[in-house]
């Protein structure tokens, strides 16, 4: 389930949004080391071993903005069990208003059966 989990210890940043930012930090440090005056610039073929942040950048934007729509989604469900838990308390309250009043009619009857004096709590 871990591997599932897209906010891992990290100050509760996404896990995508960290690999984003590690990733656009690698690629500035290589086009740092690319631009150094000592050192001439390599040919066109070592550009393309360097990573694509907008590729990468899309892609992990794709999983976080999936990652809401998932949580969206979890939020809706629960909205709907709760309105459904709602509607069965209001149906068991309106079974027991009547039987509370029935049981303390008959307590009430009870004690003057009984004789015993009524007090406040009964």
């Amino acid at each position: 389930m871990a591997d599932h989990d897209p906010i891992e210890t990290g100050g509760g940043i996404p896990r995508p949004v960290r690999d984003l930012i590690a990733q656009l930090r690698a690629v500035t440090g290589q086009l740092a080391g690319l631009t150094g005056l000592a050192e001439s610039l390599p040919g066109a073929h070592a550009l393309p071993s360097l990573p694509r942040p907008a590729a990468l950048s899309a892609g992990q934007l794709k999983a976080v903005t999936s990652t809401v729509t998932a949580q969206r989604r979890s939020i809706e469900a629960m909205q709907a069990q709760l309105r459904a838990y709602d509607e069965q308390l209001t149906v068991m309250e309106k079974i027991l208003e009547p039987f509370t009043e029935w049981t303390t009619v008959w307590a009430d009857l009870e004690k003057k059966i009984m004789g015993l004096p009524s007090g406040p709590d009964s």
